[in-house]
């Protein structure tokens, strides 16, 4: 059994979850969220497409925030080294969320056809 000193001390010595991690435990998270949604208000096909973008676009401003305070980069190795592409990153943000909203709102230019 671990105290709460021992906890202290043992956490002490771990590093900080990487960023991947991080994204594994957020979408964790999402998913559990969403299907916590999915059980209580969203019975309809319709309405977990609703759920699924509302929850998708609160994930994406979190990163986008993250992104834009400077605490997440991203970045990809374009065979001379790694290269920031966080303004990239926030630029897909960006239109990934201008297109959720356009979905989420009747006057949107998204159209969703039924089978």
């Amino acid at each position: 059994m671990m105290t709460q000193s021992n906890d202290k001390a043992w956490h002490a010595g771990r590093s900080e979850p990487n960023l991947g991690q991080k994204a594994a435990e957020l979408e964790k998270a999402s998913e559990a969220q969403l299907g916590h949604m999915e059980g209580s208000h969203a019975t309809s096909a319709p309405g977990r497409f609703v759920a699924w973008c509302k929850q998708e676009q609160a994930s994406i401003q979190q990163q986008l925030e993250l992104m834009q305070m400077g605490k997440v980069l991203t970045g990809e190795n374009r065979g001379s080294g790694w290269v920031d592409t966080t303004g990239e990153s926030i630029e897909r943000a960006n239109a990934r969320l201008a297109e959720l909203e356009s979905l989420l709102t009747e006057t949107g230019s998204a159209t969703v056809s039924k089978p």
